[in-house]
């Protein structure tokens, strides 16, 4: 029997941007020489789900409901790479204060569902390619970006790169 594709979907939860911020994102893409994030995939990773089947996803979505929101602006001002890992992304060089509280407080909420959260320190970074075999230095203007809600995002593999599609955000729009 073929397995229902929605009872294991492949989730994260996101930082999603509007159209012109991801343009702007997948420009300073051009000085890598590797493989581009599509400008339609770009976002900012809250916290890795990984596969989740149907019971766990509905305990996210009404975890994602506990977490208090406050709209903020977040600032990527520095490209990197990564030349030995072959990444390249950008970065705010400040978090925002309400960032690291809505990563906290998703990363607690998520813990009644039996979610362990990243050991590392959370990063605030947008990846712009992977696999680079060559890169310049990129010097961009800062990009602002008015955060005013977080998502869930599905993600299916595929041979030409995964396909992100947004699946329900938080706070819901009035």
């Amino acid at each position: 029997m073929a397995e229902d594709a929605s009872v294991n979907d492949r989730l994260f939860f996101a930082l999603w941007p509007d159209p012109d911020v991801q343009a702007r994102l997948a420009s300073l893409a051009a000085a890598y020489e590797g493989r581009r994030v599509a400008t339609e995939n770009l976002h900012l990773t809250l916290a890795f789900l990984g596969l989740t089947d149907t019971d766990r996803r509905a305990c996210y979505e009404r975890a994602a409901q506990t977490v208090p929101f406050v709209p903020f602006d977040l600032v990527l001002t520095e490209v990197q790479w990564q030349r030995r890992r072959g990444i390249a992304w950008m970065a705010a060089r400040g978090v925002p204060a309400e960032l690291t509280a809505l990563v906290s407080a998703l990363n607690d909420a998520l813990r009644k569902c039996g979610f362990t959260p990243e050991a590392r320190p959370f990063r605030a970074h947008v990846t712009l390619a992977r696999k680079v075999r060559r890169g310049g230095r990129v010097e961009p203007d800062p990009i602002r970006w008015r955060v005013d809600r977080f998502w869930l995002v599905s993600s299916q593999l595929a041979p030409g790169g995964s396909r992100y599609t947004p699946e329900r955000c938080w706070p819901t729009p009035a």
